[in-house]
């Protein structure tokens, strides 16, 4: 099953119709990732733009992640003397050096916007010198991800209830230089929204879950995935691999607490894109008491609904170290390829230092909660000190 899950998914009967996505390769002159979208839609076959774009459920929690960036104002300063050359938006993220705290979300099945996948998608991060995440979910293996490009990679683990399966993963992650493991704790698989179920389910016949798939040496059904996840897990990938794990899908303070005293390296604040659960919170709304629950202790990633350089901002001043991308790379990639993801890196770290100068920041250490009020208090956000 594991190696055809995308053919399974599929009629028998319907007669085989090339899937054509795109294979364009070719910067972009990017406005803004929303009109990015719109563009997108028009480029990406109906079956993989629905794929992508949706959410679960009714999709309040997809569009929960862009609103709730507007409860949160930001308080500029003005007259602080600085050039657009002052302007630095460079981060250190568990000892990478990294250009921007922008960082490509781990999403699976790239073969449903473009014809060279999550090849493309990691080689457009490499030409941004960008972090990428490279899905469990893939259609490529993490051997050709980590291949195509020259910027750093971590890996995204599904953990396996064959505990070879898992063992292999994490030694070829290791071996492939990925050099740290997400896991991920908000899903089992990747998520259908009922747009694309109405559909189907349309995954294209001739795409497979790569890394399971024993023609590219890999094993296991993909969707044999163990639900009975505990803290006891983190610690396990760290002693298998030497790697620092960053847990994924945190939404409660808790919960937080916990996952650092099991040897969590990093949390990343998430709610998959709102593609697994309806009606959970927005990671910008959950990421103030997760924080402050956090004090410093490993380094925070957010994602959800990020689009632009003010939303970024946003989640540094309230105590995010980095932000994951995920949709508006896809978009990219299907708009241009490997350089429409560039581009699109490009475009959001041009749009980070512009908001950056007329904040008053001159780097991303500059921004704290003084520079966030919250829509409807008089008085600035104060909840944590972080």
């Amino acid at each position: 099953m594991s190696t055809q899950v995308f053919a399974a998914a599929n009629d028998a009967s319907r007669p085989a119709v090339p899937y054509m996505a795109s294979t364009a390769e070719k910067k972009l002159n990017i406005i803004s990732l929303d009109r990015l979208q719109v563009e997108a839609r028009a480029a990406i076959p109906k079956a993989g733009y629905a794929f992508v774009s949706g959410g679960a459920g009714d999709e309040w929690t997809l569009r929960e992640n862009r609103r709730a960036f507007n409860d949160y104002r930001i308080a500029a300063k003005r007259l602080v003397g600085l050039t657009n050359d002052d302007i630095d938006i460079s981060t250190r993220l568990l000892g990478l050096n990294m250009p921007s705290p922008v960082m490509v979300a781990p999403m699976g099945a790239h073969m449903m916007v473009h014809e060279q996948g999550e090849k493309d998608t990691a080689r457009g991060a490499g030409l941004a010198n960008t972090l990428y995440c490279s899905s469990g979910a893939s259609n490529a293996t993490l051997e050709e991800i980590a291949k195509a490009t020259t910027g750093p990679k971590w890996f995204q683990l599904y953990w396996n209830n064959d505990i070879k399966v898992t063992r292999s993963l994490l030694s070829r992650a290791k071996a492939a230089g990925y050099t740290a493991i997400i896991l991920t704790a908000d899903a089992l698989g990747p998520g259908q929204p009922e747009d694309f179920k109405a559909m189907g389910s349309p995954f294209r016949p001739d795409a497979t879950f790569a890394n399971h798939d024993p023609k590219k040496g890999g094993f296991g059904n993909f969707f044999d995935q163990k639900t009975s996840l505990t803290t006891e897990d983190i610690q396990f990938i760290k002693t298998f691999t030497g790697l620092p794990v960053i847990v994924k899908g945190v939404l409660r303070p808790d919960d937080t607490d916990r996952f650092i005293r099991a040897g969590a390296n990093a949390i990343q604040v998430s709610n998959h894109g709102g593609r697994q659960i309806d009606g959970v919170p927005a990671g910008i709304t959950a990421l103030p008491p997760i924080v402050e629950i956090v004090a410093g202790r490993v380094p925070v990633i957010l994602d959800g609904g990020v689009r632009r350089g003010i939303d970024i901002v946003r989640a540094v001043a309230m105590g995010a170290d980095a932000v994951a991308i995920g949709r508006p790379m896809m978009y990219g990639l299907g708009l241009g390829g490997a350089q429409g993801v560039q581009s699109v890196i490009e475009h959001i770290n041009n749009d980070l230092r512009s908001t950056m100068l007329l904040t008053g920041a001159q780097k991303l250490s500059d921004l704290n909660p003084n520079f966030i009020e919250i829509v409807g208090q008089n008085e600035e956000y104060s909840t944590f000190e972080g």
